[in-house]
């Protein structure tokens, strides 16, 4: 397939996130959509580099939201804290390793994935059949996931895994998956790769689309 072939699919793939943000908000959205609409994003997933900066970026996001709230109140203060701080260093280990990937700087990730883990706390239950675990942090899941685009052979699966923590959502009106609440965070992931892709925002690329679009706020 020729490049300008390629980016045309990319295109279609990413104007159907947009489509889904406006079905989102659709008065007669009744039931959540399904979260596989979100499986496209592994074909976006070209190569490792495309990953790592969709990992990156996301990571940056979940540390600018942790910044402007409050300390969870499961957590106390001293482990927010740490949280908070094994964040940054994965985010400065993360650019550390675009700028020169070394297998240094690839076990370096893997030792804060298993900080992560020790801190996720061991907390298994079986649920439906199939045994859950319960981590103590959404934000220490995304960021597990996000070191794995590094480490990983199948980074593919784990930016899925990433982009869905990011966008799926629950309300008992509407079921698990893409909701409403979805829309902002949903456009933000479309948003990153049509500017990776086409060095365009979504309101530049897709005008019309966009017109007729929800706000991501």
């Amino acid at each position: 397939m020729s490049v300008d072939s390629q980016l045309r699919v990319y295109g279609l793939k990413i104007k159907k996130w947009v489509q889904t943000a406006q079905e989102l908000r659709s008065p007669n959205i009744r039931f959540a959509l399904p979260i596989t609409r979100l499986t496209s994003i592994k074909s976006l997933c070209r190569d490792e580099v495309a990953t790592e900066q969709f990992a990156l970026h996301f990571s940056k996001r979940v540390q600018q939201q942790m910044d402007s709230a409050d300390c969870p109140s499961n957590l106390n203060l001293e482990e927010w804290e740490i949280h908070k701080t094994l964040i940054a260093d994965a985010i400065a280990q993360m650019e550390s390793y675009l700028k020169t990937p070394t297998l240094e700087g690839k076990q370096s990730l893997w030792k804060l994935l298993r900080q992560i883990d020790q801190l996720q706390g061991d907390d298994y239950r079986n649920v439906s059949w199939t045994t859950v675990h319960f981590v103590k942090s959404g934000n220490l899941l995304k960021i597990d996931y996000a070191i794995r685009c590094f480490v990983e052979r199948d980074f593919t699966h784990y930016a899925y895994k990433l982009a869905r923590e990011l966008v799926e959502g629950y309300q008992p009106r509407y079921g698990t998956g893409l909701i409403p609440e979805s829309v902002p965070m949903l456009l933000e992931v479309a948003d990153f790769w049509c500017e990776y892709y086409f060095k365009e925002n979504l309101a530049q690329k897709f005008i019309k689309l966009m017109e007729k679009a929800p706000s991501g706020n």
